[in-house]
């Protein structure tokens, strides 16, 4: 008898072991006498708990990120802000692919770049501004707005970005709206100046080579013979000279011309006429006009983008031919010919 209870007792356990985990389940689960009734209902599987051992808080924090050299805070910013969009902007610099440095200039030149401004933009520089590649190598927007003080940290790229970096960010982004509107404006210039010399050259030629007494070439500060022209020079630069001087002292609320916006676009090239009608062209041609075939045509954005872009290469440009007409002495028309039809 007890062998025999013993053997009924070890079936009952093979029987029990044999069971799935969910029929085990449901015969252990209060008030339900069947598996019938479970139909249409997931029972969970239980799983058995991992072997791999949690790592300890100390194992995590062993290499602490570092602080931001900023904020000093050692976490990351939340996406979406200004703070994550500067972070993502400051780890490359756009125009410095190849990382080049400066170490092999002389110590006199050496001084007047930041040296990781090469590899980082500047932390004011967030990629907002249009146009903004993230280039300030020389510290040169703490320079903005100059006064007698000025002159005080302006001889070394460390004292520029120094002061520059002990200003409040508000401060920061006057000092940024400020060079950026100036280079604006010298690029408006320029693309004037870049289209207006060759042209000079060119349909002026035979005056200037003879009584104009520039050998052909168009009357500039290097050239000689530039205050021949005066009357031309107020009726061009007195205009611009009044709206620089009416701004002067101004706050942008008081001033014309923020950020270089005069009301003037005439074609309508970045939206609505400025001012209406200046071209007739809804009189002509009902609402459709040239300019809504143009590319970017009406995206105030692309247009700031294109326009800055245009005046960089206008100063390069009017520079290069100020010093190619001085070192060679006839005009760059004849130089470059390919350039001009010529």
């Amino acid at each position: 008898m007890k062998g025999k209870a013993k053997n009924q007792k070890k079936e009952k356990y093979s029987k029990k072991a044999s069971t799935p985990v969910a029929e085990v389940q449901v015969a252990e689960t209060d008030g339900v006498d069947s598996v019938a009734s479970m139909d249409g209902m997931v029972v969970p599987a239980m799983t058995p708990p991992s072997a791999a051992p949690a790592s300890a808080p100390a194992d995590i924090m062993s290499t602490p990120p570092p602080a931001n050299p900023v904020t000093g805070s050692r976490l990351p910013p939340l996406t979406g802000t200004a703070a994550a969009a500067g972070a993502a902007y400051s780890k490359r610099v756009q125009w410095n692919p190849n990382g080049l440095d400066v170490s092999m200039l002389p110590g006199p030149l050496k001084s007047q770049f930041v040296p990781a401004y090469l590899t980082t933009a500047p932390s004011y520089l967030d990629g907002t501004t249009p146009g903004d590649i993230g280039f300030d190598p020389w510290g040169l927007v703490a320079l903005a707005s100059p006064s007698q003080a000025t002159d005080a940290f302006a001889r070394t790229a460390k004292a520029r970005d120094e002061q520059m970096l002990a200003m409040e960010p508000e401060q920061q982004q006057q000092k940024l709206a400020w060079m950026a509107e100036s280079e604006l404006k010298h690029g408006r210039l320029a693309m004037l100046a870049a289209a207006g010399w060759p042209i000079a050259e060119l349909y002026s030629g035979d005056f200037l080579h003879g009584s104009g007494g520039t050998n052909g070439r168009a009357p500039s500060l290097f050239n000689g013979h530039l205050l021949d022209y005066l009357p031309f020079l107020v009726i061009i630069f007195g205009p611009l000279a009044f709206l620089e001087f009416q701004a002067r002292g101004k706050s942008d609320a008081q001033r014309l011309g923020v950020g270089g916006d005069y009301g003037f676009d005439p074609m309508g090239l970045a939206g609505p006429q400025k001012p209406p009608g200046a071209f007739p062209f809804e009189s002509f041609m009902a609402s459709k006009t040239p300019i809504d075939g143009v590319r970017y045509a009406k995206d105030m954005d692309a247009m700031k983008v294109a326009e800055i872009k245009n005046g960089r290469v206008a100063m390069m440009g009017i520079t290069g031919m100020a010093v190619q007409e001085t070192l060679w002495g006839n005009p760059v028309v004849d130089q470059t010919p390919f350039f001009f039809g010529h």
